[in-house]
């Protein structure tokens, strides 16, 4: 039932419905386990709580250093918080 509904959540994030992912992972109890933390990585993710996510996925790089989607997703979101774009300072 648990892992049925975490692949539920993937499927929902798949399909571009992140709302509707994010009341179905509310609704599951947490777990220390990779998946989860992986699944709330990328809820985090889609909803632009960069600290969130980044908390996530460091746990499951914790729980499974070769986890290589969450080292991608890490990197991904690091990415986006240290763009800079030169031309927003030069008026």
């Amino acid at each position: 039932m648990y892992n049925e509904r975490l692949n539920r959540v993937a499927e929902l994030i798949a399909e571009e419905k992140a709302l509707e992912a994010q009341k179905v992972f509310n609704d599951i109890s947490p777990e220390e386990t990779a998946r989860y933390f992986f699944v709330k990585g990328i809820i985090e993710q889609k909803f632009q709580n960069w600290g969130k996510a980044i908390n996530a996925f460091s746990k499951v790089i914790e729980m499974e250093p070769k986890n290589v989607e969450a080292q991608n997703n890490l990197h991904v979101i690091q990415n986006i918080l240290n763009f800079c774009n030169p031309e927003m300072f030069n008026p």
